[in-house]
């Protein structure tokens, strides 16, 4: 229905006893993600403990029925973006997005055509624009597909960077 439904249906998912203790990290956490999740959580449950520290969101404590989750910043342990961490543990990259263009509230959802120009992608090279323009000469760039392959190359990313670290 809209982005609330979607994260609300996510942390939903998760609200079983068989994740019961699990800690959900999030790259960028405490900048950004953070105020919309505290948001839904507090929709889903009267009992949410944050646990802030210089103004930074370290770790929110989620408890529903008997159970808990938490929910941690991995930026905060390992202060790199997530592309430089991917390299350093030489782990699958993610991938590059038009993160202004889809910023833009007049872009539907259903967007598909031309890659968005290279003004809308950031820390990328002009040569990285060109190779990835490239795949779409013989079809058109859809919006929701390249999110979701860009939200779920993120995951992937991130996953692999952690379970190197941990290792």
């Amino acid at each position: 229905k809209d982005s609330t439904e979607m994260l609300k249906m996510a942390i939903i998912s998760l609200m079983k006893r068989k994740y019961n203790g699990y800690k959900i990290y999030l790259h960028n956490f405490s900048h950004f993600d953070g105020i919309f999740l505290i948001r839904i959580l507090s929709m889903l449950s009267d009992n949410i403990n944050p646990i802030i520290r210089d103004n930074k969101l370290i770790d929110i404590k989620f408890k529903f029925s008997k159970y808990t989750l938490y929910f941690r910043d991995s930026y905060l342990i390992l202060p790199l973006s997530l592309k430089k961490l991917s390299k350093s543990f030489s782990v699958e990259e993610n991938s590059i997005f038009p993160y202004t263009f889809v910023n833009n509230s007049n872009i539907p959802l259903e967007y598909e055509d031309k890659v968005p120009s290279f003004n809308h992608f950031e820390n990328i090279s002009k040569d990285e624009y060109l190779i990835y323009s490239e795949e779409f000469k013989s079809k058109k760039w859809n919006l929701k597909n390249e999110t979701i392959k860009y939200c779920s190359k993120d995951v992937i990313s991130l996953y692999q960077v952690l379970d190197k670290f941990n290792k």
